[in-house]
C-alpha cells in the first residue's frame, strides 16, 4: 500500500509503502523509546515493552501524526508502561490475597518421621512370614478381610484371628525393649564371728 508524502523530520522518502515507512521510523526511534521506558521504570523488561510499543504503533499506523512521530511513540510507550505497572500491581495484590488465605508454611523436622518408619520396618522384619503376609494384604494391598481371606485360602474368621495376632505381635515388636537389669556385684565379706578354719 502506498502512503502519502512523509515529512522530512523522520528522514523517510516520499512515496514509500507503509512497511518501509514503519521500518524507517522503527530504525530511527527504537533506541529513543527504549531510553524513555528505562528512565521511567528500570525494573521492567525494556526490550519487551519497546517491542509492544512498536506493535501498537503498527496496528495504529493510520492514526499516527506524521509530523509528531516521536512524541506519539512516547505517548504509546507511556500507556504501555502504565498497563505493565497496573498488571504488576494486580498480580502483587492477588499474590498477597492468596498468601493471606494460605496457611503459613510449616517447617517440619523429618528426622522423627524417618526414625519412626525405620522402627516400623525393623519391627515388621522381626515378624514371622505368615504375620507379615497378613499385614501386607491388609495394609499394602488394601484388601478387605473377606478378600484377604480368599487370597490366603482360609475362612473370614480365621483370617480375622490371624490379623489380630499379627497386629498384636507388631505392636509388641514396636514396644521399646526393657533394658536388661544391671548386674550388681556382690563382694564377699570376711566373717567376723571368730570361727577358725
Amino acid at each position: 500500500m502506498m502512503v502519502g508524502p512523509v515529512p522530512d523530520t523522520d528522514g523517510v522518502e516520499v512515496g514509500v509503502t507503509a512497511e518501509e515507512e514503519f521500518s524507517a521510523v522503527f530504525e530511527r526511534h527504537y533506541r529513543d523509546v527504549e531510553r524513555y521506558l528505562h528512565r521511567r521504570a528500570a525494573d521492567v523488561s525494556v526490550h519487551d515493552l519497546a517491542a509492544e510499543v512498536f506493535l501498537v504503533a503498527w496496528r495504529r499506523w493510520e492514526r499516527m501524526p506524521p509530523d509528531k512521530t516521536l512524541p506519539w511513540l512516547y505517548a504509546v510507550a507511556g500507556n504501555v508502561l502504565a498497563n505493565e505497572i497496573r498488571g504488576r500491581q494486580r498480580q502483587r495484590r492477588l499474590t498477597d490475597r492468596v498468601a493471606a488465605l494460605s496457611p503459613p508454611p510449616v517447617e517440619t523436622d523429618h528426622a522423627e518421621e524417618i526414625s519412626e518408619r525405620a522402627a516400623v520396618a525393623a519391627a515388621f522384619d522381626r515378624l514371622g512370614e505368615p504375620d507379615r503376609e497378613v499385614l501386607r494384604l491388609v495394609v499394602w494391598e488394601r484388601l478387605k478381610t473377606a478378600d484377604a481371606a480368599r487370597v490366603l485360602g482360609c475362612s473370614i474368621p480365621a483370617f480375622a484371628m490371624r490379623l489380630a495376632r499379627a497386629r498384636r505381635r507388631l505392636r509388641a515388636a514396636l514396644e521399646p525393649s526393657p533394658s536388661p537389669p544391671t548386674a550388681t556385684r556382690i563382694r564377699a565379706v570376711p566373717s567376723t564371728t571368730g570361727e577358725a578354719s
